[in-house]
Formats: C-alpha cells, structure tokens, sequence
C-alpha cells in the first residue's frame, strides 16, 4: 500500500532583523486546513526555515488584521540576494503584504 506524506505547513506571523538581514522567523505548524495552529509559533532561525522550504514544506505569511486576528498572506520562499546569502522572499508580491510588513520580535 502507497504512503502519501503530507507535507506541512507553517505560518510567520513575525521577523527578527540583524540590520537589513532577516535571523529569524517567529514560525509555527498550522492544521492543514489552515483553521487553527498545531504548534504555537516560536523563534525560529532562519536556517531552520529555509530548510523547512527545502525539504517541500509550505510556509505562509500570517499579518495582523483589523480584528486581532492574523490573515494569510502570500507563501515564503528561498530568496538569493546578489551577495549570494539565502534569505527569505515571497512568492508574490502585493501591497501591504510584503516581509518588511511583517511585526518584528
């Protein structure tokens, strides 16, 4: 009998900046019908959730809404700056829903 494996998905409700670097994420697993967290979000290292996008996993941007509640925004992936250091970029780009708008921790 085949095993499909679900890949996971994550949500970044926030950054953590060394200058214009990103360092970290504050991450954490989502259910995947993207109704509720399974694991609450943490500091994560950027390392780390680069190789969350490596390895297929799905991670999305969560930004603060007028309600207090958070909205998906659109899916981070590996982003490679000319300087050559892997970063983190978005999938797509829209207005008011870029990284920098992201909460910083």
């Amino acid at each position: 009998m085949a095993h499909m494996e679900t890949k996971a998905i994550y949500g970044i409700t926030a950054l953590r900046y060394a200058g214009p670097e990103v360092i970290e994420a504050m991450m954490g697993l989502i259910d995947n019908a993207r109704a509720r967290w399974d694991s609450l979000p943490t500091p994560t290292r950027l390392t780390e959730v680069v190789d969350r996008l490596v390895e297929g996993d799905t991670i999305i941007t969560l930004f603060p809404d007028d309600s207090g509640g958070l909205e998906a925004g659109p899916e981070v992936k590996v982003g490679v700056p000319d300087e050559g250091t892997e970063t983190l970029a978005l999938a797509e780009e829209a207005p008011g829903r870029q990284l920098d708008d992201l909460p910083r921790f």
